[in-house]
């Protein structure tokens, strides 16, 4: 009998494959137009029945049977994946008479262990590299046929091997790559073959990893399929019921919020199903997410109801530092445990999965939680953009194998604004697609809406009814911009927060600075000032992540006065309410979020909010913020304040307008070089990028212009402990069991990790190549000072 994995048979794992697969693909509903339904059906029944055919051959099953033998580890005989596709392109096409869906198959197929490959190198893998064709044929010609046929016949395929002969099989190899072939698929090329091609690739790996991993630890894919099958119904009104128990600190902003949330809850009961591209905008602290869960489950229920699929929830958000905070609280208003039914992912997230079982809740094992986690397999995911996007937007099987969970989805992106503007035509045009192809929903929601789509065409369909009205009579804060004319030097900056502290003695301060350099100069000047005025505080990048949270927790629990001096990194949902704010100047949406910490809870006294226009007077008065703002950013910004002093709240949502019309003029021939690439199936030039690699072209939506450097600080006894922690790790011998140890540990590990840039780190230590950088006890001391962070040349200006 045939094997594909150490006792296991070969037509148990096929079969097992497909149930897994066809299970997932029955409860989806796509609309493809170049492809029916059934025909979807029957080309993934096939990928999952094929894909591994070619582990048929006498140097796999030898291979498979004495692992020990460590000659037949780099025997090149023993892959199956292209033999696979290559059969795979025979049945499907002798099956459903269609080349084009047998071609797919050859690429899905030939590609399970690996990463998708550029349409122009499934070519010529096979009709340019002779020693590829003369190895399919000496694999080919060592199958066993008769026990092949065996397991093809028991599969339900109609297809006969033992008939099928080694001249008939090279022909076909030259049929797959022929003219004939190559042209069909060309014509079909575009969005509408790139997500049908994700989308059966995601089937395919996540089905295929999910039952081997299943086999390896002896349990039961029934189970697995009893749970996909009969996935947990959560009602909305759970979200009312949460809404209820909280504590009303503010009357007149929770009848603000009330008011906006049942606004966008009579446009969920009203909508038209086929609205898929939607909006929530909404000024800051106007309480979206909730409102936001509350509209995605609503519109799950309508879905089940009336289309008759059950979509899943993705909620993403742009930073990992506010998904605890948003998590926590989803858990609360859900109130389980359960992964299936509200999961957390990002790169520091713990890869743990568990559900109920006979009343019990029960944790997976490590190998299976990774996976379904990994995969999205829960009805709530709470995640990142990167982790979104970078699933959509590349070849990488990893990443990839959670796509058929995006599928037929309710994706909502909060604070969508955080999109780069070089991605926006990218962006609009693959989610159109999917909304259009997989079923998908779109909930973007910000208090500034970038200009992705537009609500005037009719791309976008806002659930806030007049939602001007909640901007124009918002009054909680006044932007002073009248500085903005002119130049400030760091001194100059210096008098003026000076006699302002001094002069509103009551008041809470938040100063956020452009570049850490900025920052720590100010900080360090309030700091020798001002100290008895207030409790200080210094918030960056540049401070361990553990400091970071314990400094935010103290911040927002001190009743005390508070002088707050942060980079950026404010703005990403840290929710804290001052009542004056300086910030140097930035991009709009950047402005927003910032003056989105004032006043945020409509106390009694209006918040203002200062801009000033801070320069370097050692760099020929370069402004600070061009030191890490895109100049378009900036030139639109100055359009849209321009001959502006004094801007009230309800102006905010006119000048973001303004703003992102200005912005959507320059287009983007990043956008437009990707979307080429999309495309026409160019895979690699879209989305992979050597070490060295300067291509501007690869889609990346955290973009550096210099290498960065992990360095772990030990700071305390907690610190020596994680770091003996992580040495012990490193030595266990099987990798897989390595790392199952890390994912669950480097969360604990990367409290006190920072990321550095290179150039920074060099004038201080020296860099380990190939691990993380350790600072121990003894080097803290000249290294990383208590308030502000790792000590850098001040001389440059640092703005990472």
């Amino acid at each position: 009998m045939l094997l594909s994995h150490p006792g296991k048979l070969l037509l148990d794992h096929l079969k097992n494959v497909f149930l897994i697969g066809d299970c997932i693909l029955m409860q989806k509903k796509t609309e493809f137009e170049s492809f029916s339904e059934h025909d979807i059906r029957q080309l993934n029944k096939l990928n999952l029945l094929t894909h591994d055919l070619g582990k048929a051959t006498s140097y796999f099953q030898d291979y498979i049977r004495n692992l020990d033998d460590n000659t037949q580890k780099n025997d090149e005989r023993k892959r199956h994946g292209l033999l696979s596709g290559v059969l795979s392109f025979k049945i499907v096409n002798a099956v459903m008479k269609n080349e084009i869906l047998a071609f797919l198959s050859y690429m899905v197929v030939s590609k399970h262990h690996g990463e998708l490959d550029d349409f122009t190198n499934f070519i010529s893998v096979i009709s340019g590299d002779e020693k590829n064709k003369t190895l399919l044929k000496l694999q080919f010609e060592s199958i066993d046929k008769g026990k092949l046929q065996e397991v093809i016949t028991r599969l339900g395929i109609d297809f006969d091997i033992l008939g099928y002969t080694v001249d008939e099989f090279e022909n076909d190899i030259d049929y797959i790559t022929s003219r004939k072939v190559r042209k069909k698929v060309k014509e079909l090329m575009g969005l509408e073959i790139f997500l049908l091609i994700d989308y059966l690739f995601s089937l395919l790996i996540f089905s295929d990893k999910l039952e081997a991993i299943y086999n390896s630890e002896n349990m039961n894919i029934e189970e697995f399929i009893e749970k996909n099958t009969n996935r947990p119904r959560i009602s909305s009104d759970c979200v009312d019921k949460f809404k209820k128990s909280l504590e009303i600190k503010n009357i007149r902003m929770a009848e603000w919020r009330n008011r906006a949330y049942q606004d966008v809850l009579g446009s969920v009961e009203n909508l038209s199903l086929e609205e898929k591209i939607l909006s929530i905008n909404l000024p800051t602290g106007s309480g979206k997410t909730l409102t936001a869960l509350k509209a995605a489950l609503r519109l799950k229920e309508r879905l089940i109801e009336e289309k008759g699929y059950n979509p899943r929830i993705i909620y993403v958000l742009p930073f990992t530092s506010i998904i605890e905070q948003n998590f926590d609280v989803f858990q609360k208003v859900l109130g389980t445990t359960e992964s299936n039914v509200l999961l957390k992912h990002h790169y520091l997230s713990q890869r743990v999965y568990q559900w109920e079982k006979e009343g019990e809740i029960e944790s997976l094992s490590d190998t299976v939680s990774e996976h379904l986690v990994e995969s999205w397999d829960s009805e709530i995911v709470v995640s990142t953009f990167v982790q979104l996007l970078h699933s959509i937007f590349t070849n990488r099987n990893r990443k990839l194998k959670k796509f058929h969970n995006i599928v037929n989805s309710i994706i909502i992106l909060d604070e969508v604004q955080s999109i780069p503007h070089r991605y926006w035509n990218l962006v609009r045009e693959t989610f159109s697609a999917m909304a259009k192809y997989l079923n998908c929903h779109f909930i973007f929601m910000t208090a500034t809406m970038p200009l992705i789509f537009s609500e005037e065409n009719k791309e976008i369909y806002e659930l806030v009814k007049d939602k001007r009205k909640y901007f124009e009579e918002f009054s909680r804060i006044t932007i002073d911009a009248k500085r903005l004319t002119d130049k400030t030097t760091l001194d100059e900056y210096k008098t003026l927060l000076l006699d302002d502290i001094l002069r509103y003695k009551k008041d809470d301060f938040l100063i956020v600075m452009n570049t850490i350099r900025t920052s720590i100069e100010i900080y360090s000047f309030i700091k020798e000032e001002l100290k008895d005025e207030a409790e200080i505080y210094y918030l960056s990048t540049n401070i361990i992540p553990k400091e970071r949270l314990d400094r935010i927790k103290k911040i927002k629990e001190s009743k005390n006065r508070k002088i707050i001096v942060s980079t950026q990194m404010i703005e990403a949902g840290v929710d804290i309410d001052i009542d004056r704010v300086y910030r140097d100047f930035g991009p709009m949406d950047s402005i927003n979020q910032t003056a989105g910490r004032c006043n945020r809870e409509w106390g009694d006294k209006k918040g203002l909010v200062t801009l000033v226009n801070l320069v370097n007077e050692n760099h020929h008065s370069r402004p600070y913020a061009t030191y890490i703002y895109d100049n378009v950013l900036i030139e639109e910004t100055k359009k849209a304040l321009s001959g502006l002093e004094m801007i009230e709240e309800k102006e905010i949502f006119h000048l973001a307008e303004k703003y992102y019309v200005g912005l959507k003029s320059h287009g983007s021939d990043e956008s437009q070089k990707l979307l080429d690439c999309i495309k026409e199936l160019r895979y690699r030039e879209a989305f992979e990028c050597g070490k060295d690699d300067k291509n501007s072209g690869v889609f990346e939506l955290i973009r550096q212009d210099f290498n960065t450097v992990d360095v772990f600080i030990e700071i305390d006894d907690d610190a020596t402990e994680v770091w003996q922690e992580y040495q012990s790790i490193k030595k266990i011998k099987d990798r897989f069991e390595r790392k199952r140890k890390f994912n669950q540990f480097k969360k604990d590990l990367y409290m006190y990790v920072l990321s550095l840039p290179e150039f920074a780190v060099r004038k201080q230590v020296d860099i380990d190549e190939k691990d993380i950088t350790f600072i121990n006890r003894e080097m803290v001391f000249n290294t990383y000072d208590k308030d502000t962070g790792f000590m850098r040349d001040l001389e440059k200006d640092y703005f990472f």
